[in-house]
């Protein structure tokens, strides 16, 4: 067991949660309520905060086809200071982490960690107790004495304990394999609430320079040559859980991030009537999260029965929809359809 640190007080800074939290991010039911990494503790931090959590989407844009995975949404901290006040800062883990843990929440911080998923029980039937591997969460509620943790994680809120406690706050120390984490403080005292139009204002402006960052050699293109081959070799070897790794950092994160950028480009068009390109946009955006939703399945389905699967016709759908979406937004013009 631990020892707590000297001042061993719990320590929470957002109270009220033990029901859990609902991110209101639409009214329709969402195709991908999880699935976009860093941004979804974000999101349910916001909605915690009673923050509108529409406003901070539009980074989600802009994502690119790194090769062998999509890039990973994650609110800028420009985006996050301007809009809400909030301001994210790196921390050095130079002491133990319970110790950071409860100076910062202890300062008015919640803590952002990428944190060993192995000590995390709302990830049983996954990676709880069965593999290391990163996954971000924001830490709201901290008791040494008790050895608890409450925390944001995906689309919900959750506690940890005991062993899972120790074994968190352990994690890279101990030679067992499990993962050293690595922390951010968000700062909360610059909170501010500001009225819709004035967020809509504000994520207008920011949109135009996320526009600017739309990669100029179609990632849906690049993203098509590769994918078939990981997968007819991930059915080849009926590799159930390669297959798992590899829709979440490939057709999951592309489906979520499309769907949450139809969500935003429709909050963003308000009431005003010279925006339906913005709907259109979110219409060819909402259809491309349909396909990949529709691409995931198929995939799994092949890999667990072993039988090869073509996903070309969809996966050329889904590009024309991005195409589609991007003429529509103004950056279409630098698309280069990259078919070769």
């Amino acid at each position: 067991m631990l020892p707590p640190p000297a001042t061993a007080a719990r320590l929470c800074l957002i109270n009220g949660l033990e029901h859990g939290i609902t991110v209101p991010l639409d009214t329709r039911q969402r195709l991908w309520p999880q699935g976009s990494g860093v941004l979804d503790p974000w999101l349910s931090l916001l909605a915690a905060l009673r923050l509108d959590v529409h406003a901070v989407l539009g980074h989600v844009l802009a994502i690119d086809w790194l090769d062998d995975q999509w890039s990973e949404p994650r609110p800028p901290a420009e985006d996050l200071r301007r809009l809400h006040g909030l301001e994210p800062h790196a921390l050095t883990l130079w002491r133990p982490l319970a110790d950071h843990l409860h100076e910062q929440l202890g300062a008015g911080r919640l803590v952002m960690l990428e944190a060993d998923a192995w000590w995390l029980p709302d990830t049983d039937g996954q990676d709880y107790r069965r593999q290391h591997r990163r996954t971000p969460l924001i830490v709201n509620d901290f008791d040494a004495t008790q050895r608890r943790l409450g925390y944001f994680h995906h689309d919900g809120y959750f506690h940890l304990q005991d062993e899972d406690f120790d074994g968190l706050m352990q994690a890279g120390l101990q030679g067992d394999g499990s993962l050293a984490p690595s922390a951010t403080a968000i700062e909360l005292r610059g909170l501010v609430r500001r009225p819709p139009e004035t967020l809509r204002h504000l994520a207008r402006q920011l949109l135009e320079r996320h526009l600017e960052r739309i990669p100029t050699r179609h990632p849906l293109r690049r993203w098509q040559r590769r994918s078939q081959a990981e997968l007819d070799a991930l059915v080849r070897q009926r590799d159930v859980e390669g297959c798992r790794r590899w829709l979440d950092c490939g057709i999951a994160r592309l489906g979520a991030s499309a769907e949450l950028a139809a969500i935003h480009l429709r909050w963003l068009s308000g009431e005003d009537s010279g925006s339906a390109h913005l709907l259109q946009a979110a219409d060819a955006l909402r259809q491309l999260a349909v396909l990949a939703r529709a691409a995931q399945l198929k995939a799994q389905r092949a890999v667990q029965q072993g039988q090869p699967v073509d996903l070309a016709a969809l996966s050329e759908r889904m590009a024309r929809h991005w195409s589609r979406a991007m003429a529509l937004l103004g950056a279409g013009a630098i698309v280069i359809e990259d078919l070769a």
